[in-house]
């Protein structure tokens, strides 16, 4: 029988299944939930040289947020600080980070993946999102912000199924005019999706034709050549119809 000679975690890290971690104790608490104690399994180095450490010189324990793992489970990170035995290193000790905690993170990255999934894959408003998982607004945006950060190039996206929308977004204002009268102003955008994977690829002022078209005529011919199916509102189909058509692609409205 064939068997693994590598290292191999316990039952408990297994279950938890948080990489490069390991759970050292597992309690009931009073109030009917559970903590988990973890701790990083890889030594780390120094953030200063690089050096990886060897000799720890002190521990605490931090709470983090992580994911429900069978039921709410309190997570309690034992972290260690770390001598930097490098002799030309100015830096002699410091607290370990790593990928799944990064520093100055106050929860696993895994809470942060899975809002950024339920709002971009499933759709859901960051509110809700946010009331779901029991974390606040500001955590969910700033989730976001960095998703969208990391998100490819425009130019780069395989783009097939296009989808166009406008929409305002934020109520009508009125302002004077420099002869003292009144002007309605009411502010429009449009944005654009690839409707395959849900992903915004662009942002425009207004709602004509005129934004849209100058946002295409930045990509290249081959991007706009790609693009089968535009899913636009039937009420200003006629304004982007030009478009369109000189894209080739077939109009769903």
């Amino acid at each position: 029988m064939y068997e693994s000679t590598g290292p191999q975690r316990d039952a408990a890290s297994t279950i938890f299944n948080l990489p490069n971690y390991r759970v050292v104790d597992a309690i009931d608490l009073s109030d009917g939930g559970r903590q988990v104690v973890i701790a990083s399994s890889v030594p780390p180095g120094c953030p200063s040289c690089g050096v990886i450490a060897t000799k720890v010189h002190s521990r605490r324990s931090q709470q983090v947020r992580d994911v429900p793992v069978a039921g709410t489970v309190q997570v309690v990170w034992a972290k260690r600080r770390w001598f930097c035995l490098e002799p030309a290193c100015a830096r002699r000790t410091f607290w370990e980070a790593t990928d799944q905690v990064p520093r100055y993170a106050r929860s696993t990255t895994r809470p942060r993946d899975q809002v950024v999934s339920a709002v971009i894959t499933s759709g859901r408003a960051a509110s809700e999102v946010a009331q779901a998982h029991g974390v606040s607004w500001w955590l969910v945006q700033a989730a976001l912000a960095a998703a969208a950060v990391a998100l490819p190039a425009v130019d780069e996206v395989p783009v097939t199924r296009l989808g166009i929308d406008e929409h305002r977004y934020r109520s009508v204002r009125w302002f004077r005019t420099d002869d003292g009268a009144w002007r309605r102003f009411e502010p429009w955008m449009t944005t654009l999706v690839d409707l395959t994977t849900g992903q915004v690829l662009g942002i425009v002022d207004g709602r004509d034709s005129t934004a849209v078209g100058t946002w295409l005529a930045q990509r290249s011919e081959c991007w706009r050549e790609r693009i089968e199916v535009v899913a636009i509102d039937p009420e200003y189909s006629p304004r982007w119809g030009p478009l369109i058509e000189g894209s080739g692609a077939t109009s769903l409205p």
